[in-house]
């Protein structure tokens, strides 16, 4: 009974990881050559637009936030906006602000960028938003991480757009990029700018909700006004905003051919954090906000994905599931050689399911990596087997903070290292954990003759290894 239930968990969860991706990209394929002719520069005279960027941040290193902080301000003043300013909401101590100040002395003299030191950091990153927001000069706000990169062509064309179709909030689509080039940074930042075209741009082009993103989102200032900001301690303050924009029936723009570059992890630890940072966040907001989105004044079809898009991070908890039983399942249950397992339909429509969800994503995503990233199938299945490798590491993980998320048990916002933070870091030792574990499960099920409880456990063990040899 145990096997056959991890059997179920484990293609539940395919259903649930690959499904729902498949499902967009065939639902909004004819929109692709529309989505990748999106033009990516606008040449324009000064746009009536007024644009303040806020940059909330606690911790960063210096060198870093001092020059991403100049890119910003300076991809805004060559710009077609009109007016524009750069609004560093600090929590970090005096000493800190001064050296950032000194360091942009110039910028801060020319009116371009103000760095603002609030002395009581109430409310944490959200705490930060809303007091930044509330002191924007002008009457679109935009929000950008530290370490984020917005370039004079996306500001063109963002401003210009505004400007003409007076947008109320308008979402600028995610690419990644690393300072340290790593196997596991080459395969987020592949991950992040193919999984951006599918879930941002080609979910927009379909016409479902578009969720404002944490950092290249821009908002009117009394829109923010009327939902009510962010307030305070929210972790995932994205899905947060965009169930308040929701109910209110404020159904965010995409700005197709703009992008947001964003720092992605280059380290697995660094990654960890941000992943069950995300996965618990995410998850608690939506045991929170579920109800309110059901009774949003939006279509049925569009709410109903809206919780299929919510849920993502949850689909990693069948997985711990499956693992957890099938480990159980290796030591109880013996006697699942190949012609028991055979003859068992359950798990044999399992097995039929499964592989044809993966073969049916793998295609998809070939696709998605010529057609976004311009690379081979080769290099697209090599970036595929180093995420795959990865979440199987993580998966386990994020399912316990999924499980906490949706529990609402109060956890402390974790801020992702960077720069020379992520650097010092030490070695995460979660791959040697759920090696030995799922190796000790591996051992069981050869001897009790388990085929099913071995194939999941697998699933886990193997990508534990590759961590553990090729990921720093």
């Amino acid at each position: 009974m145990l096997t056959q239930i991890a059997a179920i968990l484990a293609t539940l969860t395919l259903l649930m990881v690959f499904g729902y991706h498949i499902i967009i990209y065939l639902g909004a394929r004819k929109h692709v050559s529309k989505l990748l002719n999106a033009r990516k520069s606008v040449h324009c005279d000064k746009a009536l637009t007024e644009l303040s960027i806020i940059v909330p941040t606690k911790g960063e290193p210096l060198d870093l936030l001092s020059k991403a902080t100049r890119d910003k301000a300076l991809a805004l003043k060559e710009s077609c906006c009109v007016n524009g300013e750069v609004l560093i909401i600090s929590d970090d101590d005096d000493n800190y602000a001064q050296k950032l100040r000194n360091s942009l002395n110039d910028l801060l003299k020319e009116g371009l960028v103000k760095v603002i030191r609030r002395t009581q950091s109430i409310g944490g990153r959200t705490g930060a938003l809303d007091f930044g927001a509330k002191l924007a000069k002008y009457p679109y706000v935009m929000i950008l991480d530290s370490d984020s990169k917005i370039s004079k062509n996306t500001l063109d064309a963002l401003c210009r757009k505004l400007s003409v179709e007076k947008s109320n909030v308008v979402v600028i689509p995610w690419k990644g990029y690393s300072n340290s080039n790593t196997r596991l940074s080459e395969a987020v930042g592949f991950n992040t700018d193919t999984t951006s075209f599918l879930l941002y741009k080609l979910r927009w082009a379909a016409g479902f909700f578009i969720f404002p993103l944490g950092s290249g989102t821009v908002i009117r200032k009394d829109v923010l006004k009327e939902v009510g900001f962010w307030g305070q301690d929210i972790i995932q303050d994205d899905i947060w905003l965009g169930t308040k924009l929701a109910v209110r029936n404020y159904f965010p723009d995409l700005l197709p051919g703009g992008e947001t570059e964003v720092l992605v992890p280059s380290r697995l630890k660094s990654f960890r954090i941000q992943q069950s940072r995300w996965a618990y966040g995410t998850s608690e907001i939506f045991s929170r906000t579920y109800k309110k989105i059901l009774k949003s004044p939006l279509s049925l079809r569009v709410k109903l994905e809206m919780l299929m898009y919510v849920l993502q991070p949850t689909v990693s908890i069948p997985f711990t599931l499956a693992t957890i039983t099938a480990l159980i399942a290796a030591f109880l249950e013996p006697g699942w050689g190949i012609f028991h397992t055979i003859h068992s339909l359950s798990v044999l429509f399992s097995a039929g399911i499964a592989e044809s969800v993966v073969l049916t994503y793998a295609a998809l995503h070939l696709n998605i990596g010529k057609l976004v990233k311009e690379a081979s199938r080769k290099a697209t299945l090599v970036q595929i087997g180093r995420a795959a490798a990865t979440y199987g590491v993580l998966y386990p993980i994020i399912g316990i903070y999924s499980t906490l998320g949706l529990l609402k048990i109060k956890l402390s916002y974790k801020i992702t290292p960077k720069g020379g933070a992520e650097e010092a870091l030490e070695k995460d030792w979660s791959p040697l954990i759920i090696s030995f574990i799922t190796g000790a499960g591996i051992l069981a099920s050869l001897i009790t003759m388990n085929l099913v409880a071995l194939l999941i456990l697998l699933t886990s063990f193997i990508p534990g290894v590759y961590a553990l040899l090729r990921l720093k």
